[in-house]
């Protein structure tokens, strides 16, 4: 089984204290959705072999927009999800998604919590850890996954 922290929208504010590190320490992946350029570049330096990343209209920088991560059999689609439109919507980030083969739409940009099926596909934007401590908690076996949205605060 593996283990992912998915976090978003920090805007450079990553909770740096010992208690969110030791849950970044212990994930087998990391899953970063954009808006902290500075947060991803720690990030970077301390897990770069588990973390996985894009970036999002705050960061300023070139480069990667989207990614798509197979574990254990899911399809994982990262994405900011302003190129998407995902404030008035998620049906285009919906159909990018299903296009791409995904089994799970990762997204951040609107800063509010959701896990939302459509169909087979389910969208996960984990909220704002960077303004309200919120984060996703995903667990990966064998083709399934199981996803839970978390307040820090409430760990």
């Amino acid at each position: 089984m593996s283990n992912i922290v998915v976090i978003s929208d920090s805007h450079n504010r990553l909770p740096k204290t010992e208690k969110f590190l030791s849950i970044l320490d212990e994930a087998d992946y990391i899953f970063f959705l954009g808006d902290g350029g500075r947060d991803i570049d720690f990030l970077t330096g301390a897990y770069r072999s588990k973390l996985h990343y894009v970036y999002g209209n705050c960061d300023f920088r070139s480069g990667r927009r989207e990614e798509l991560v197979e574990i254990d059999g899911v399809k994982f689609f990262l994405t900011h999800g302003h190129d998407y439109g995902v404030k008035s919507g998620l049906l285009n980030l919906d159909l990018a998604a299903k296009e791409k083969g995904a089994d799970c739409a990762l997204f951040g940009h609107t800063h509010r919590p959701v896990i939302e099926k459509s169909g087979l596909l389910t969208l996960i934007n984990p909220g704002s850890i960077g303004y309200d401590d919120n984060y996703c908690y995903m667990s990966v076996y064998q083709g399934r996954f199981a996803a839970k949205l978390v307040t820090l605060t409430n760990v």
